[in-house]
């Protein structure tokens, strides 16, 4: 099935280093068997409505979505980069991801992403022998300014690596 927006555009992918960063945003957890995935976007609207509270922020112009998952679940975050984990509002979370290595890669174009970026950087990994760390965290780094085109996809992802020998 084609999608009539077209096809988006991937941009090539790096092998970056980032440094810790602190974070502050709203979780949510959803079961993959009988899961309310709908629970996800009511999230997002939470955190869009409510981003204004988080102190400290480092940059307002793009949020992030780290997330983490097992077989049984995944746990997603809205989330603002903040320069200290302090003054947390209520109902939110405040974490550190540490100092790590990355694979990223841009893609910009109609949402569901085609070609998805995390079978881009499945496919770097593999020609470039390494593997994704297991215990790591995923980014999404999405900029406000374009997060209300209904349909379009603009956003950053960020695939945690082991590099091997």
């Amino acid at each position: 099935m084609s999608n009539p927006l077209g096809k988006g555009a991937a941009g090539e992918v790096e092998l970056v280093q980032l440094g810790e960063l602190k974070m502050v945003g709203i979780p949510v957890i959803v079961s993959f068997k009988d899961g309310d995935f709908g629970k996800i976007g009511q999230t997002k609207q939470l955190f869009l409505a409510r981003k204004g509270e988080i102190k400290h922020t480092v940059h307002s112009e793009c949020y992030w979505a780290p997330w983490y998952s097992c077989e049984v679940m995944f746990t997603y975050f809205y989330c603002l980069e903040v320069s200290e984990l302090a003054d947390i509002p209520e109902g939110m979370l405040g974490f550190t991801i540490p100092k790590g290595t990355y694979t990223k890669v841009r893609y910009e174009g109609p949402h569901p992403a085609d070609p998805d970026p995390y079978a881009v950087l499945a496919a770097y990994r593999q020609e470039h022998h390494m593997s994704a760390k297991a215990d790591g965290m995923v980014l999404e780094k999405y900029p406000f300014d374009k997060d209300s085109i209904l349909q379009w996809l603009s956003t950053e992802v960020y695939g945690p690596v082991t590099l091997q020998s």
